[in-house]
């Protein structure tokens, strides 16, 4: 397959007139024409091209979609999945999978999971969200994270918490020293009697878990 941005108009031309250096010229001039022209379709099409759109009209579509969950000062790529999930999430608002991928988007997770009230035995229509991140747990961030979850939500459900499940992997060094001494008692009847003592020191590790709860106001 030949794509239109990398022919030349001089491999249409017969043999003999590909070494005329004028048809050599209009060739290069054409084609670099048409580049410019395919280059500016592309960023045309706005609301199929958030990948490719320069970062301010990025800026510009989550102000026209209303975007749930948005921040100019967001990376560009972040950006780009919140204006992408914007009308879907308009579309789904008040559903579970809206409140997970919202949950997923924010915390930069990929396995956020929403129980409902009945599936964990608490008050009627409330619920609650886990998930794992590696993110920084911020006030302003989870402050964010609430203002667009009331967005997505349904009215009448009302969160009960977040649970923040970290995975935080280091090195562990573990010594271990054995001591060993002895001593022998001889008798007045030159009877021997030798007594050894051993002792082990050993390291241990410690684990801390701290849970953070989170409530709506």
């Amino acid at each position: 397959m030949i794509k239109i941005s990398g022919c030349e108009p001089i491999g249409l031309m017969p043999e003999a007139l590909r070494g005329d250096a004028q048809i050599k010229a209009m060739s290069y001039a054409l084609g670099e024409t048409a580049r410019m022209l395919l280059g500016k379709i592309d960023p045309v099409a706005v609301y199929a091209g958030v990948d490719i759109l320069p970062e301010q009209i990025v800026d510009l579509l989550a102000v026209e979609f209303r975007a749930q969950y948005y921040d100019t000062s967001l990376p560009v790529l972040e950006k780009r999945k919140a204006v992408k999930k914007a009308l879907l999430w308009h579309c789904r608002a008040g559903t579970v999978s809206a409140v997970r991928e919202l949950t997923d988007l924010v915390w930069r997770s990929d396995s956020a999971r929403v129980q409902e009230w009945f599936e964990y035995g608490a008050a009627p229509y409330l619920f609650r969200v886990l998930l794992e991140t590696d993110m920084r747990i911020e006030e302003e961030k989870i402050e964010d994270f609430l203002a667009a979850l009331w967005k997505v939500k349904n009215t009448r459900s009302h969160l009960e918490s977040i649970t923040f499940r970290r995975k935080i992997s280091q090195t562990l060094y573990v010594g271990v020293a054995v001591k060993n001494s002895g001593h022998i008692i001889i008798s007045d009847v030159w009877h021997d009697k030798y007594e050894m003592k051993k002792e082990v020191y050993h390291g241990t590790a410690m684990s801390n878990v701290q849970r953070i709860r989170i409530r709506e106001g």
